[in-house]
């Protein structure tokens, strides 16, 4: 599969990737790039809510929701909303997947 989403095979064969969005390699220590807050709206883009949903879940407005997402892209360097959830979806099931094979 040749998706901007697809996870890189060769990464999984030799513990290297070839870089990603503006020159990212996967895995990514996440926590280390986004704060708490920004990883939680994150992933839960990737159960595929929407920002008001996010919003009600959080008990916060969605013009928060909207500049978390936006500060995210910015410091992922994704290039938009879809990227950064590419991102962090491909980052969360490497790891899943390397912690099923650790056990």
């Amino acid at each position: 599969m040749n998706a901007p989403f697809a996870l890189d095979t060769h990464l999984l064969q030799t513990g290297q990737s070839k870089p990603f969005t503006g020159g990212l390699r996967l895995p990514l220590n996440l926590s280390e790039k986004l704060t708490r807050r920004q990883l939680e709206i994150l992933l839960l883009l990737c159960e595929g809510k929407v920002n008001k949903q996010i919003a009600y879940d959080l008990g916060v407005s969605t013009a928060t929701v909207k500049v978390h997402i936006r500060n995210a892209i910015t410091r992922l360097g994704a290039k938009n909303r879809m990227n950064a959830v590419a991102i962090v979806a491909a980052n969360s099931a490497i790891f899943r997947n390397s912690a099923a094979w650790a056990a």
